[in-house]
């Protein structure tokens, strides 16, 4: 699991306590009065794309000419990361200052990455030169859209009212174990869970069930899910303390390029 996850959970939980994240005015300009995004149709090499029609999710927006080399890597490099997190990233191959759309957004021929809340409103734009960048760019608006899951999330005392309620539950037990899940549980072998097998979105609710499912349930608050639980033998729920949030520095960038 990268660093990107953690530094997304810092800022969800700087907004979750009511303080507002520093931001690096040289990576990052916050759009003044959260501006509402221009109503236009964005040329993609998967076709038109009309953002309207994304309203809902945090969008990422890149804008960059098709040589541009640095821009797309940045963009290669944190593209999984985005999408994992909730984010709908578009590419927008440009001509040049005067392309229409692009100068809508304020692109004026230099790579330019723009960040849309899911109410449409321009959060944030900047001329990232990493994947780092990128990432810490958008990480504000999608941890306040992980957050808004989270706090629309009444709970539940049963499996089955977690499983309604579209929560998770993970079966971690082993061959001959008591049947406690759902039929529709996830089923993943208590030695071999990695953070790939769950939900991309943190705020998703997990319950865990089976013998090692309080180990699988330390491991996932680690990991940074914030609303985990262990089932019992009659499906009843408790729920597990978060794990405390450890010192988060800088992302720490593979070295490859993704994508």
């Amino acid at each position: 699991m990268t660093r990107r996850p953690l530094l997304l959970l810092a800022v969800l939980s700087l907004a979750a306590c009511g303080t507002e994240p520093a931001h690096d005015a040289t990576r990052a300009a916050v759009a003044p009065a959260w501006e509402p995004a221009p109503h236009v149709t964005l040329p993609t090499a998967d076709g038109p794309v009309d953002l309207a029609s994304l309203t809902g999710r945090p969008v990422v927006l890149q804008f960059a000419e098709a040589g541009d080399a640095e821009a797309w890597a940045a963009l290669a490099d944190a593209l999984l990361d985005l999408e994992a997190a909730g984010a709908a990233v578009v590419a927008v191959t440009v001509d040049g200052a005067e392309d229409e759309a692009a100068e809508a957004f304020g692109y004026a021929g230099v790579p330019l990455a723009v960040v849309v809340d899911g109410e449409g409103a321009v959060r944030a734009r900047a001329t990232p030169h990493s994947g780092d960048d990128l990432f810490a760019l958008a990480s504000p608006v999608l941890a306040e859209a992980d957050l808004a899951q989270t706090v629309s999330w009444q709970g539940a005392e049963t499996l089955g009212a977690l499983a309604a309620a579209g929560g998770v539950v993970v079966d971690v037990s082993e061959p001959g174990d008591p049947d406690v899940a759902p039929p529709h549980a996830l089923r993943v072998a208590a030695d071999t869970l990695a953070a790939l097998d769950l939900p991309a979105d943190l705020g998703t609710p997990i319950a865990f069930v089976g013998p090692e499912a309080a180990e699988a349930a330390g491991r996932a608050t680690r990991w940074g899910y914030v609303t985990v639980y262990l089932a019992d033998a009659d499906g009843a729920l408790t729920a597990v303390a978060p794990t405390p949030l450890p010192a988060v520095d800088r992302p720490i960038r593979s070295g490859g390029v993704r994508g």
